[in-house]
């Protein structure tokens, strides 16, 4: 085998690696003012969904797209989120101080939201990438995904949260920590999650209208799907709420 020729093993996971660094100074740098990390997310999950499928067009083009389209849902959502685990966070804080019964139940209480919460947030900005929608059926249809797939779940926040995790409980490590992070740590975890997120999201992505399956230009197809907030519902054989 050439490992030069254009379909062989190395180019497709050298392009592929190449992407991923891309991908991850680009979100590290649309999220200096830290107000955007949640478009630059979103903006990074697309980059990763494309780059799962096999039909990333240009990691550059693609993300500043994405970013641009999905920047108000993101934001809302990211400072949506911030604030509620911030505000947890001080709570939990102010009951551990606190020693009573009582306090101990509203502790407990704060951890399961907290928890809630988080689930919510690492489904809402890839299904935020994948979908068109309204932000109120983006975030059922993001908990519906999480409860359904509840092993990937678990195995989404272990891949998400213990590398960073490990970063701040080894600081004679920090400095080679630093340089994965800066280089290519966000967009690795990124891919390695979407490979379980596009294994959700596949089943209600219609293959006629998945960007390159007729051989479409990114211009044309937009998002990974263009789905209308009706068509992007969740079948509601898969949830007692269904969608509106």
């Amino acid at each position: 085998m050439n490992p030069l020729n254009e379909n062989s093993i190395f180019n497709i996971i050298f392009n592929k690696l190449g992407d991923i660094i891309i991908a991850n100074l680009l979100f590290l740098v649309c999220s200096i003012p830290l107000v955007t990390i949640g478009p630059s997310l979103t903006a990074l999950y697309h980059c990763t969904l494309r780059i799962v499928k096999g039909n990333n067009p240009g990691t550059v083009k693609t993300f500043f797209r994405a970013f641009k389209e999905n920047f108000r849902q993101s934001l809302i959502v990211w400072l949506g989120f911030l604030a509620i685990l911030v505000v947890l966070i001080l709570n939990i804080r102010f009951l551990l101080s606190r020693n009573s019964s009582s306090g101990q139940m509203f502790l407990y209480l704060s951890m399961a939201v907290v928890a809630f919460a988080v689930i919510g947030a690492l489904y809402i900005f890839p299904v935020i990438a994948a979908f068109s929608n309204t932000l109120k059926n983006l975030l059922r249809n993001a908990y519906i995904f999480a409860f359904m797939h509840f092993p990937s779940t678990i195995a989404i926040a272990v891949i998400s949260i213990l590398p960073m995790y490990m970063t701040y409980q080894d600081l004679e490590l920090l400095p080679l920590y630093a340089f994965c992070w800066f280089f290519f740590g966000f967009g690795l975890t990124a891919e390695i999650n979407s490979y379980l997120f596009y294994r959700m999201f596949k089943p209600y992505l219609d293959s006629e209208d998945e960007p390159g399956a007729d051989g479409r230009e990114y211009e044309e197809a937009g998002p990974l799907k263009e789905i209308s907030a009706k068509e992007s519902q969740i079948p509601e054989n898969h949830s007692s709420g269904g969608q509106e």
